[in-house]
C-alpha cells in the first residue's frame, strides 16, 4: 500500500467547516488537519473540541496531524491584513523586505503559534498558509527564520522541540497543468528547494487543487491518486452543510460535496482500488 496524507484545510473558520473535519477526523478519513488559531471559535469552541476527543481517549496525535494554518487574508467577517493578489504584488515588487512589514509577518506568525498552543496544548505538527500564502516571496524567508528560532530539531540526545514538517506545493505529476501548475510557480517550487537544501521535512508531492466546481468530485480524486507517492499530501475543504448566516464563503456549496464524498463508500473504495493507505504526514517523513 502506498502511504500518503489527506489534510483538511480551514479548521475554525466557521461551525460547519470545523464540525466537518471533526466527523471525518472521527472516521479517520483524514490524516491531517489544518487550523485558522486566530478564528473567532478558535479558543471557545474548535480548539477545546480537539483537545476533547484527546482527553476521551481518541489519540489525535496517532491518528492525525493537527497544524497552523497560517493567515493573512481571511478576516473572518472583519478585516484582514491583505488581499491574495495583494500579497502576491507586494511580494513580486519587493514591498515585503521593507523592516516595518517584515516585523509585521513574523509578529503575526508567532502570535498564530502562540494561540496554536495555548488552544491544543502542544506545538503543531505542521505548517502551511491559507491560500498558501506561506510560500510567496518575501514570507518564506519569515516563515522559515521563525521556525528555526523556535522549534530548533531534536538532538541526538532527545532534547529540543520537535521542528514542525512545512507543505510545499509541487505538483505531484508533471503533467498536470492549469491552477496546479501556477500554484507550483507561486513559490512553491522556490519553497520547496529551500526546504530541501536547509533539511526541512516537507510533502514529497502534492494534490487537491481544483476550481471549487467539481459535482463529480470523486473523477477529481481518482485523477490524484493515480500520481500516489510515499508521502504525498492532498488537501481538501470539507464542511458538512452550508451556513445560512455569517460571513460569506465562497466555496461554501463545493465543501460539502467534497464531505459528502468522503463519507461515502466511493472514498474508500478509490483508496483501495488505487493501493493507498492514508497516514500521518509526521509518521512517512524522515
Amino acid at each position: 500500500m502506498i502511504p500518503i496524507a489527506v489534510c483538511a484545510d480551514d479548521y475554525a473558520q466557521n461551525a460547519a467547516i470545523s464540525a466537518g473535519i471533526l466527523n471525518l477526523l472521527d472516521q479517520k478519513a483524514l490524516s491531517a488537519a489544518s487550523c485558522f488559531s486566530t478564528a473567532p471559535s478558535w479558543r471557545e469552541q474548535a480548539a477545546p473540541a480537539l483537545r476533547e476527543r484527546m482527553q476521551a481517549g481518541v489519540d489525535l496525535h496517532r491518528q492525525a496531524d493537527i497544524g497552523l494554518h497560517f493567515n493573512l487574508t481571511e478576516g473572518f467577517g472583519g478585516s484582514a491584513a491583505g488581499s491574495l493578489n495583494g500579497w502576491i504584488l507586494r511580494g513580486l515588487v519587493g514591498e515585503l523586505n521593507r523592516p516595518t512589514v517584515r516585523t509585521m509577518i513574523a509578529t503575526t506568525l508567532q502570535r498564530q503559534l502562540d494561540a496554536f498552543e495555548q488552544g491544543v496544548g502542544r506545538t503543531p505538527d505542521f505548517i502551511d498558509g491559507h491560500q498558501h500564502v506561506h510560500q510567496f516571496r518575501g514570507v518564506r524567508d519569515l516563515l522559515l527564520d521563525v521556525v528555526a528560532q523556535r522549534y530548533p530539531q531534536r538532538n541526538s540526545s532527545g532534547q529540543g522541540a520537535t521542528q514542525p514538517w512545512i507543505r510545499n506545493t509541487v505538483r505531484a505529476s508533471r503533467a498536470w497543468r492549469g491552477k496546479a501548475q501556477v500554484l507550483e510557480r507561486l513559490g512553491g517550487s522556490t519553497l520547496a528547494n529551500e526546504l530541501l537544501r536547509l533539511g526541512y521535512a516537507s510533502n514529497h508531492g502534492f494534490a487537491g487543487v481544483y476550481g471549487f466546481d467539481r459535482a463529480d468530485y470523486g473523477a477529481c480524486f481518482d485523477q490524484w491518486l493515480k500520481a500516489a507517492q510515499p508521502g504525498m499530501l492532498i488537501m481538501c475543504h470539507p464542511a458538512n452543510r452550508v451556513l445560512d448566516s455569517g460571513p460569506p464563503d465562497l466555496i461554501a456549496a463545493q465543501r460539502v460535496v467534497e464531505h459528502r464524498y468522503f463519507t461515502s463508500s466511493a472514498y474508500t473504495e478509490a483508496l483501495h482500488a488505487a493501493g493507498v493507505q492514508v497516514q500521518r504526514l509526521s509518521d512517512l517523513l524522515p
